[in-house]
């Protein structure tokens, strides 16, 4: 039974709930040339975690925890904007908690970022629970963001797919995030696929798995990719 009076969809300015932390992102942005590239790489998240493990950090997430959910052309390259929920304490068959607004949050920290980046969402264990929809991920190409990391579910996967947005989720699932999860952060330290992620960390994610350059890191880890990956292809060519 619906009651018409707690509207489950069709509602205006859901994503917009300011959490108490709302940080900016004031880090320092990758060189565009960099980006390029990376991009023209074969088997790029695969070297990056050669290179974070000869540099001594434990920042690769396997496919089988995280995987693609959407056809990409190549890899997808863009530094963290965070964005951190945690599951609501009142049911979602609460009348208070239904005539209350939706603690969602993924347009304001849209709204954190620049063009190129990539939402890293950490829904903390809400299994089965939608953190991103296709409102959301057209939000987010509409911002010009690369792609969303979401450790937790999301869902219209096929209008995201027609979107032709890059999304990585543990979990697929109809069910909506709306007054089931809350957002607690936005721009704070978050974990993703069991590690650890700072706003501003290099994502670099394609078929195989999503691995997070240490944004402090970036200027040693970037060059010695390069040089890997060129040794690799010498190595291919015999």
């Amino acid at each position: 039974m619906n009651d018409s009076s707690f509207p489950m969809s069709g509602e205006d300015r859901v994503g917009g709930f300011a959490p108490g932390e709302l940080l900016p992102s004031a880090f320092e942005r990758v060189a565009p040339d960099i980006v390029r590239s990376l991009r023209m790489l074969s088997g790029l998240s695969a070297t990056v975690s050669d290179v974070l493990d000869e540099q001594g950090w434990q920042l690769v997430v396997e496919r089988d925890r995280l995987p693609l959910r959407t056809p990409i052309k190549g890899p997808v390259i863009g530094q963290a904007i965070t964005l951190a929920y945690l599951p609501a304490r009142r049911s979602i068959l609460d009348p208070q908690q239904r005539s209350s607004p939706a603690k969602l949050a993924h347009a304001t920290a849209l709204a954190t970022g620049r063009p190129g980046d990539v939402l890293v969402i950490d829904a903390r264990g809400a299994r089965g629970i939608s953190a991103l929809g296709a409102l959301g991920a057209s939000a987010a190409l509409g911002a010009g963001f690369a792609g969303c990391i979401v450790d937790g579910g999301v869902r219209d996967l096929d209008d995201v797919e027609r979107l032709g947005f890059a999304v990585w989720s543990r979990w697929v699932t109809p069910r909506t995030g709306k007054w089931r999860i809350e957002a607690q952060s936005i721009n704070s330290a978050v974990s993703v696929g069991g590690v650890q992620v700072v706003p501003g960390d290099l994502v670099v994610a394609d078929e195989t798995g999503v691995c997070f350059v240490p944004y402090e890191a970036i200027e040693r880890v970037i060059p010695r990719v390069i040089e890997v990956a060129e040794q690799e292809r010498q190595q291919l060519r015999g």
